[in-house]
């Protein structure tokens, strides 16, 4: 039986001309977008494309709160 292998070291070296354009990482998309500049369909293709993915997050979450409860059958429907 051998023994796994041993992690190395890895030595960095940064610059001492201190922080540059280089080292600033670049603008995300979320940073650049300005909700107030959006279109009606714009934001209605926004909403399309969320919409779906948020209710099944929701729905899930409800039926774990449900079987956390015990009741895993809504009486409602």
């Amino acid at each position: 039986m051998t023994s796994p292998p041993r992690a190395t070291s890895v030595a960095v070296q940064r610059s001492s001309s201190g922080s540059s354009a280089a080292d600033k990482p670049a603008p995300s998309v979320t940073s650049q977008l300005k909700p107030r500049d959006l279109k009606e369909d714009q934001v209605a293709e926004l909403v399309h494309r969320l919409i779906g993915p948020m209710t099944r997050m929701l729905r899930a979450e409800l039926r774990l709160d449900r079987e956390r409860i015990g009741k895993l059958r809504d009486p409602r429907h």
